[in-house]
């Protein structure tokens, strides 16, 4: 899926992988090279899909991040290390009044343009 280039420097990147989770056939992870770039791995019947923000997996392939992330998967489970499920937040939301969510919100607005600009454009009506 990656090539011999970002396969090689997949198998570096292996001490980078973070906060491995699973979601039923989806795996999720944080991988660290020059920032942190978030990883997706569906598993699926026509094998594995990878997608991760970093500028060569934005381009659609399947960076060194993603491989990164499935040979730490696929040692964990070879080697019977617990993966955590990833937690379902809708419950959580859910569970919080409206009170709380706006407050919720507000925080990562004030914190995060791109949030606050698509809060305003929700406000507003513009296209999202």
């Amino acid at each position: 899926m990656a090539g011999a280039k970002s396969y090689d420097r997949g198998v570096a990147y292996i001490d980078a992988v973070e906060d491995l989770q699973l979601d039923g056939s989806r795996i999720f992870a944080t991988v660290c090279g020059s920032e942190p770039y978030e990883v997706e791995l569906a598993v699926g019947r026509r094998g594995l899909n990878g997608v991760c923000d970093c500028p060569w997996g934005q381009e659609g392939n399947f960076c060194k991040h993603c491989v990164a992330t499935g040979l730490v998967y696929l040692f964990r489970r070879e080697h019977d290390d617990e993966i955590p499920e990833r937690l379902d937040l809708r419950l959580y939301l859910n569970a919080l009044s409206p009170r709380e969510l706006v407050a919720l919100l507000l925080e990562l607005a004030e914190g995060d343009r791109n949030v606050r600009r698509r809060l305003e454009a929700l406000a507003t009506g513009e296209a999202v």
